[in-house]
């Protein structure tokens, strides 16, 4: 059995006929017109049979993505009538959404965990990609209760360009869509390379104010490079004393991708085991357009700066673990607060962090190495003891979670602090749930990790529930932007229905 895919550009029609084994799916272009005519075969599938057949074999490199609907539990949900849009991922995307949440293999992704974060890309209704105007964005509410934007684009070649999450609420990646308007009886997909999810930018917290811990540590920077990517480039070594060039390709050509690659040492702190704050510091000295620059926790693994390349470099999954804001033609220091990962690190007695930095435009942001002016501007990590805190509680409540979906958004009604404003508030994580699991924007949040009462408001921090069990705790510590600790654990109770 063949399957047509039938085109109509805005020329001429044209035909993509790739033929496959019994059950494939042709790749299509992005320059339509009209709907795609899927022709009966698809059209008269729902989803989930289309997902139920063996993608193993053939071209589109599906066959991951069906065995994560499966494991979340959602086959027989697109089993049933209805009008979706589906975000699918391809095996080179669902690669990359595995990792990110922490795990090795699907298989070992809790199914609420997974069943969370695919639904960061379904939502109810058919959008295609001509529904869009041209430089149109539109964005969505998901079956998860997050959001989705897509955007409508062309090039000199083609009218219909559709990304995915390309905004700049984001800190999450986008994804240019390869596949699009796939029509099911029962919905539509477009398919991506690229994982992609929810995650805006995550709230900057003040500067320090009043007192502030009486001792600060500094650890300069050990080793700093770039890396680049592209057939040409990612196996080649490009330490140099003179910049750190970054730049992010937006998915259109790989070969032009830069990142900062850092390691700075972590050395006992001289105030005892309490951290109140940790910044990384660097020094700026060009930036081409306005870029979000992100911060992003390598593996503990060590490397040969004069050697390491892209292919070797320390691996990094896609939640950044802080970011700023930058104008264009900006140069200066700039500090990310990073204390949440710090404070895990010496919780696993760890020696050193890794960093990789990166920013969100197809343009360039340069630091300066450590070599560079003798040292002048050379990268730093400064680690502050904690003063004493100006929180107090303003709720601290049950919760009541959602014991059928699984899936419950918490809020400042069940927990709140005041005494600065919601941004300089940042929770630690002490206990993890043991019936559930803590999610910011779908990443499981792990003992020693935090979130702040900005991600709480906007609807970050989910309690899924694993499914046994019929109560749960979690036990926080709360923070404020000068590092100062409230006194007492935080103890927040879930009561399942």
């Amino acid at each position: 059995m063949y399957m047509k895919l039938v085109y109509r550009s805005i020329i001429v029609a044209a035909f993509l006929l790739l033929n496959m084994s019994c059950g494939k799916l042709e790749l299509l272009k992005n320059a339509q017109l009209e709907a795609v005519n899927a022709g009966k075969d698809l059209k008269n599938m729902t989803i989930s049979d289309f997902l139920s057949v063996d993608h193993s074999n053939d071209l589109t490199k599906l066959s991951l993505y069906a065995e994560a609907i499966k494991h979340a539990g959602l086959m027989e949900f697109f089993d049933q009538p209805g009008d979706y849009t589906l975000l699918f991922l391809s095996d080179q995307a669902v690669t990359i959404m595995v990792n990110s949440l922490g795990y090795k293999t699907i298989s070992d992704i809790p199914p609420v965990v997974l069943k969370n974060i695919l639904s960061d890309n379904i939502f109810k209704g058919r959008l295609h990609s001509f529904d869009l105007a041209l430089n149109e964005t539109k964005k969505f509410e998901t079956i998860n209760g997050s959001f989705i934007y897509f955007t409508r684009s062309n090039t000199s070649s083609d009218e219909y360009v559709l990304t995915a999450n390309k905004s700049s609420d984001l800190s999450s990646p986008s994804a240019i869509i390869r596949t699009q308007n796939l029509e099911f009886s029962n919905g539509i997909a477009h398919v991506t390379d690229q994982f992609t999810f929810y995650k805006l930018i995550d709230a900057v917290p003040d500067a320090p104010s009043g007192t502030v811990g009486e001792k600060t540590d500094t650890s300069y920077v050990s080793k700093d490079l770039f890396i680049q990517n592209g057939t040409a480039n990612r196996d080649k070594n490009f330490n140099n004393t003179t910049s750190i060039d970054m730049k992010n390709s937006n998915g259109k050509d790989v070969s032009v991708d830069r990142m900062g690659l850092f390691q700075f040492p972590l050395q006992v702190p001289s105030f005892g085991n309490k951290i109140g704050l940790a910044k990384l510091n660097f020094y700026v000295y060009f930036t081409g357009i306005a870029s979000t620059l992100s911060v992003y926790k390598g593996s503990d693994v060590d490397f040969n700066e004069a050697l390491v390349t892209f292919t070797t470099a320390p691996t990094y999954d896609r939640v950044s673990i802080g970011n700023t804001s930058l104008k264009a033609s900006f140069s200066g220091w700039v500090s990310v607060d990073v204390t949440s990962t710090v404070n895990q690190l010496y919780g696993n007695s760890k020696s050193f962090i890794n960093v990789l930095m990166n920013h969100n435009t197809d343009n360039f942001v340069k630091i300066y190495p450590r070599e560079f002016s003798s040292g002048k501007y050379k990268s730093y990590l400064t680690i502050t003891s904690p003063p004493k805190s100006i929180l107090t509680i303003i709720n601290l409540n049950t919760v009541n979670a959602n014991g059928v979906t699984g899936i419950t958004v918490l809020n400042g009604n069940q927990l709140k602090m005041g005494g600065t404003d919601d941004k300089n508030i940042t929770y630690n994580i002490t206990k993890i749930p043991s019936n559930g699991f803590l999610v910011k924007y779908g990443i499981p949040l792990s003992l020693n990790s935090s979130f702040s009462q900005t991600d709480l408001d906007k609807g970050a921090i989910k309690y899924l529930y694993a499914g046994t069990g019929t109560a749960d705790e979690l036990e926080l510590e709360a923070k404020d932007q000068n590092g100062g600790y409230y006194a007492g654990s935080l103890k927040l109770n879930f009561n399942i229905q």
